[in-house]
């Protein structure tokens, strides 16, 4: 019985430190600082592993080019490539706030139809949106997926 409590306590306290204090940014990746007491708002500009105080969130905007297209029957230009603009990033922070960018619609319900979860969800609002982010870059018009 020992040997569970303290197997439990282990994988506790690993969890702990993992949540609390690692995070991990791939080199494609542009990562947010966000300081709960101070509230100062920063780019982490370090790739790899990295630890930090737990009242550091740290959010990650993948920065390579997405395919964001428009659900349509139509022969119309329904695509874009798109990429984040991390010099930018105060704008999407303006307009969306900070919070992990990662968990948008991650939870759809749109089984019969192409719906984009995370940052691809970011980027199609912001590349094909009335009030257009400068932090979202559209590289390229694409025509129809199947031409």
């Amino acid at each position: 019985m020992k040997k569970y409590i303290y197997i439990t306590i282990i994988v506790f306290l690993v969890s702990l430190f993992y949540f609390g204090f690692y995070h991990y940014t791939d080199n494609y990746e542009f990562g947010i600082r966000y300081n709960l007491f101070t509230g100062e708002i920063k780019p982490d500009p370090r790739t790899g592993h990295h630890l930090s105080y737990p009242w550091v969130l740290v959010t990650k905007i993948d920065t390579r080019p997405h395919r964001i297209c428009i659900v349509s029957a139509s022969k119309n230009i329904n695509c874009r490539l798109v990429q984040f603009d991390p010099p930018k990033y105060m704008e999407l922070i303006q307009k969306e706030g900070f919070h992990y960018y990662w968990w948008y619609n991650r939870f759809s319900f749109n089984y019969d139809q192409e719906t984009y979860r995370g940052v691809d969800n970011l980027l199609l609002g912001h590349s094909y949106g009335n009030n257009r982010c400068s932090c979202v870059k559209v590289l390229q018009e694409i025509g129809d997926k199947n031409n």
